[in-house]
């Protein structure tokens, strides 16, 4: 039994949708789950019964995003019976809340079940604050951005590079693993000028990190 997955482009904002008046029951429509630090991919299942008089076979499955697939236990239920949707989402380099479409379509006659999968990916570090700014022409006085590991990770800060010579930038170490300051500099503020602060770093577990601060002139 093959199903297939599309890419939809787009924003996906909150989605309500009423239960199908299908033979399918759903025990829940939509679902949210979190992910752990540096997970790579997680499953969940919709479970469902078949509260009709007659089997109900599951033609297709299509998923608003490659990074989601899904795929059903079987292919046809009988009255009585129940069975599950499992979707797996690909966490990849992803960070932050998502929210993604699994559209089951059956042979009944009846509007498709749409289940919502909101999946929040937690950062592993924070920079704070993402981004500093000069004044052009003003004083080009040092910034402070502070590398703060998430509560019960060990992630050391090793290396800094800026996508532009006009400015300079070394990391503190403040607390080993777990806080870092990140001084940055413009070598002038007679020009406008903007890059981004690339921040490698390695986590006790061997994962590495990558994370981002911003500087500009205007």
């Amino acid at each position: 039994m093959k199903f297939t997955g599309y890419c939809v482009l787009g924003l996906l904002t909150t989605f309500a949708f009423a239960s199908s008046a299908s033979g399918l029951e759903w025990k829940n429509e939509s679902l949210n789950v979190t992910t752990a630090p540096f997970q790579q991919e997680i499953s969940v299942n919709f479970q469902f019964s078949n509260h009709s008089a007659k089997a109900v076979t599951i033609r297709d499955i299509e998923t608003s995003c490659s990074c989601v697939r899904a795929d059903a236990d079987r292919k046809i239920y009988d009255p009585g019976s129940s069975g599950t949707i499992t979707a797996k989402f690909t966490v990849g380099d992803r960070g932050g809340l998502y929210e993604r479409i699994v559209t089951v379509i059956t042979d009944e006659n009846e509007s498709p079940a749409r289940l919502i999968l909101k999946v929040e990916v937690p950062d592993v570090a924070f920079v704070i604050p993402r981004s500093v700014s000069w004044q052009l022409g003003g004083d080009a006085t040092e910034r402070i951005v502070e590398v703060k590991s998430l509560e019960g990770l060990e992630i050391v800060f090793s290396k800094v590079e800026s996508t532009s010579n006009g400015f300079l930038a070394h990391l503190e170490t403040v607390e080993p693993g777990r806080l870092y300051r990140l001084h940055i500099k413009p070598d002038g503020t007679n020009h406008t000028d903007s890059a981004a602060m690339r921040i490698y770093g390695r986590e006790k577990s061997g994962h590495d990190v990558l994370l981002s601060a911003y500087a500009s002139i205007h």
